[in-house]
């Protein structure tokens, strides 16, 4: 594991640095392909308002604009959604 190999670059890594990256690749793509399915599970709003405060970074109120209710409910509906996706996680 402490062996040392050369990237393509020429710098010198280590192998449990490389075998360490492909995990962590690995993982993340499960991350996204499970996100992408809890996403599915959600009606239409609930979708766009995960969409538009967590992918394009909108406020609450921006969001609330948007979808044309009040901010509160923004909030309320927001911390609805994630208890449930944690849930079916």
């Amino acid at each position: 594991m402490d062996q040392s190999i050369f990237a393509a670059d020429g710098k010198e890594i280590f192998l449990k640095e490389r075998i360490a990256d492909e995990k962590n690749e690995e993982e993340e793509l499960l991350d996204k392909l499970l996100l992408e399915q809890l996403l599915k599970t959600l009606d239409e709003r609930d979708k766009k308002l995960i969409l538009l405060r967590y992918f394009e970074n909108k406020t609450q109120t921006q969001v609330a604009e948007i979808l044309g209710i009040s901010q509160v409910q923004v909030s309320r509906l927001e911390k609805k959604i994630l208890r449930c996706l944690k849930e079916r996680a």
